[in-house]
């Protein structure tokens, strides 16, 4: 096995994208936990967002996975694997939150806003040039440990 080193520093770009992409989370876990609890253990009449207990509840679960989704699209960008599904979540909480702003009927505008700020932040930082040198290096350091040549310089003639 190669004498690999992955335990790089984290760039500040990375760690302010994660820092800004974690804006989404406590409303999801806070979302997860009223569904459920309405949908399963305490129901309310009328449901809040659906018509029935069992939408609740149904509700609550999709919350929950977003949540878990998002913690481990958090968790693989700041550890240098993956940094598309932490893109993903951050373009969909964009598309959300421009939808709750600029309708008046989903409530008052402040938290949209904020996770409008936020979002924004996260994908600007995490396509920095630091950024994607960062995962690349993990990429590159993975590969190596795996036995796998790099692909730009096993195409490189050496004769």
């Amino acid at each position: 096995m190669t004498d690999v080193a992955l335990d790089r520093d984290t760039p500040g770009p990375v760690v302010g994208a994660v820092a800004a992409g974690v804006a989404p989370l406590p409303f999801l876990a806070v979302y997860a936990t009223l569904f459920i609890a309405r949908g399963a253990f305490r129901p309310v009449n009328p449901p809040d967002i659906t018509t029935t207990a069992h939408g609740e509840l149904a509700a609550g679960f999709i919350a929950l996975a977003i949540f878990l989704v998002g913690a481990l699209s958090i968790f693989w960008f700041v550890g240098g694997s993956r940094r598309w599904l932490f893109v993903l979540g951050q373009v969909a909480t964009l598309g959300t939150a421009v939808g709750f702003a600029t309708d008046s009927t989903t409530g008052p505008m402040g938290i949209p806003c904020m996770l409008i700020a936020t979002s924004a932040t996260a994908l600007i930082l995490g396509f920095l040039p630091q950024s994607t040198s960062y995962v690349r290096a993990h990429r590159r350091d993975r590969r190596q440990m795996r036995g796998y040549p790099d692909p730009v310089e096993a195409s490189v003639d050496v004769r």
